[in-house]
């Protein structure tokens, strides 16, 4: 069971040049957050692999997501195992069906730990826990390679990647290198952007019988 855990876990203790270039962090930044402006809800599908050292697949898990900016976060696994990860800006749940467990923690102070909520947060926040910079590789890719700026996270850095074109281009993957030399690696499919998101999706009540820890 600990295993199954392990994608959610790096998740919480976890939004055009032809030729490839490396930006300064403050214009790394600046692009960052007129990519991440473009847009403010973002939902759809994902992939999530995780490679050992060697790049050898160790395990795959699929399921739906929501992100709405800033801070909020709904990340539903549905295969091989039932988990959902949500957070209002406030607070972030972890629920295991299988468990009939949830931990409940707070999102405040926890943004070097929890890349989903990167995802939806405000770049002038990320700059304040990482070095951002830019690495474009052509005309309808941007990636950007973040790394924390502390040492005792669970991740070495995180990588996010906007595809399409130059005015609409939406986020479609980001990796995770943690600190064990492992990648996990999600793709997003069928994303749909900036069309109006319920806030309740982001609230979570525990089922009747389950336990609720608070870490």
């Amino acid at each position: 069971m600990i295993k199954k855990l392990a994608g959610l876990l790096l998740l919480l203790p976890v939004l055009a040049i032809s030729s490839v270039a490396i930006a300064s962090d403050q214009q790394s930044a600046a692009e960052l957050r007129k990519l991440l402006d473009q847009t403010t809800t973002l939902k759809g599908e994902f992939v999530q692999t995780l490679f050992d050292g060697q790049g050898k697949v160790q395990e795959e898990s699929s399921g739906d997501f929501v992100l709405k900016r800033p801070g909020k976060f709904y990340w539903n696994t549905r295969q091989p195992y039932e988990q959902l990860l949500v957070s209002d800006q406030e607070s972030i749940w972890l629920y295991d069906p299988d468990l009939e467990q949830v931990t409940v923690r707070s999102a405040q102070d926890d943004l070097q730990q929890t890349p989903a909520l990167l995802l939806s947060e405000d770049v002038n926040t990320l700059r304040e826990h990482f070095a951002i910079t830019q690495q474009a590789v052509d005309a309808s890719r941007e990636e950007f390679l973040l790394t924390p700026t502390r040492k005792d996270g669970l991740f070495q850095t995180l990588t996010l990647v906007f595809t399409g074109e130059a005015k609409a281009r939406k986020l479609s993957e980001f990796h995770i290198l943690d600190n064990l030399g492992q990648l996990t690696r999600f793709v997003f499919q069928k994303s749909v952007a900036n069309e109006t998101v319920s806030d309740s999706i982001f609230q979570f009540t525990p089922p009747d019988g389950v336990d609720v820890l608070y870490d």
